[in-house]
């Protein structure tokens, strides 16, 4: 690589930066308000400054990997592209709003609140999905969660989100190589409001991707975010029921779902996923750490689920997604870590 790729990977990488200390600037402001709300003190955690420079380096250590993927041609510049300023900044009212009923939700303990616009379609779907996840306003069943979510999540994160879903791509450059996806089919379980599904389509152009979600709301995000993008078909459906013929799709992919669900749901997604997958296609995730991947971090692992609404997360954590996938049949199963997430991919 010469000179000028080193200057656009450290200029990347510099963007990157600044982008990330941009939302832990707004997280450290929504937190220092939300002190000012009865009884929320009394919930805020200190890290350890060791754990916390650990934490800083792992971040330092994705955003410069991202930069070079990017150099290496895994996916496009344009990945990075923000959006309008003023978009940014007309959410800051909802993000607040909304942060106030989420601390009430967490203070209360209720983690089955609902409007009677959102109750009516909870029949239709998994009991474990009928919660707030987060004690997030709405779970995933509303228009007003959907717009809100993804800049929620980048809050918390301190802007790593979109570098911890981009992970994915690699593992799949490691099955297609250079390919722009002519011929290829893809298939994303749980694609929410469609960030991750964004990313793979802008490296593989030319893949049909069939992005798949249990929420109306958020699949109707995710296609009008994605509607000036081609060769996208949403539908909602349950990755452990899917309404596809066996031996259809190239690659099949998730980001942040499984530690989202009971054991015998994560069983069934991953088996439905071989069942649709041909012979030789990719199985791909990207997760929350699991106990051991991190060792310094196994502390922040076991405390998550009492700062967050996550009733399945203790039982993630202990049982490894490689075994998991060995378990369902796949073989050259392949881990990594990247920050506070994991990335892994096999073949059938």
């Amino acid at each position: 690589m010469s000179r000028v790729d080193d200057v656009l990977e450290s200029a990347l990488f510099g963007y990157s930066r600044v982008r990330s200390l941009n939302y832990t600037a707004q997280f450290l402001f929504f937190n220092a308000l939300s002190t000012l709300l009865p009884g929320m003190g009394e919930t805020r955690q200190k890290l350890d400054p060791a754990l916390l420079k650990f934490l800083q380096g792992g971040l330092a250590k994705l955003l410069k990997n991202d930069a070079h993927q990017i150099r290496q041609g895994a996916f496009p510049m344009k990945v990075l592209a923000p959006e309008r300023p003023f978009d940014h900044l007309l959410r800051f009212p909802k993000l607040f709003l909304d942060g106030v009923s989420i601390y009430r939700r967490r203070l209360s303990g209720k983690t089955t609140e609902f409007r009677a616009s959102q109750k009516e379609f909870l029949d239709e779907l998994p009991r474990y999905y009928r919660r707030n996840f987060h004690f997030q306003t709405d779970g995933y069943l509303s228009e007003r969660s959907a717009e809100l979510y993804e800049h929620q999540v980048e809050m918390l994160f301190g802007g790593a989100a979109d570098a911890m879903r981009r992970l994915i791509i690699p593992e799949l450059r490691r099955r297609f190589g250079t390919s722009d996806g002519k011929g290829l089919r893809f298939l994303e379980i749980a694609a929410g409001t469609g960030r991750a599904t964004r990313f793979v389509h802008m490296a593989f152009p030319k893949a049909k991707i069939v992005a798949t979600d249990l929420s109306d709301p958020y699949l109707k995000e995710a296609q009008k975010k994605l509607k000036k993008m081609n060769r996208i078909d949403f539908m909602q459906a349950d990755g452990a029921q899917l309404p596809f013929q066996s031996e259809h799709f190239d690659a099949v992919y998730s980001i942040f779902l499984y530690h989202e669900l009971p054991l015998e749901a994560r069983q069934a997604i991953i088996s439905e996923s071989k069942r649709v997958l041909k012979k030789g296609g990719i199985f791909g995730l990207v997760d929350s750490l699991q106990t051991g991947d991190e060792k310094k971090l196994d502390g922040i692992l076991e405390d998550f689920p009492n700062q967050f609404h996550e009733p399945y997360y203790r039982n993630y954590i202990a049982h490894p997604m490689e075994r998991l996938m060995e378990g369902a049949g796949f073989s050259e199963v392949h881990s990594q870590t990247g920050f506070v997430s994991k990335v892994c991919s096999a073949i059938k």
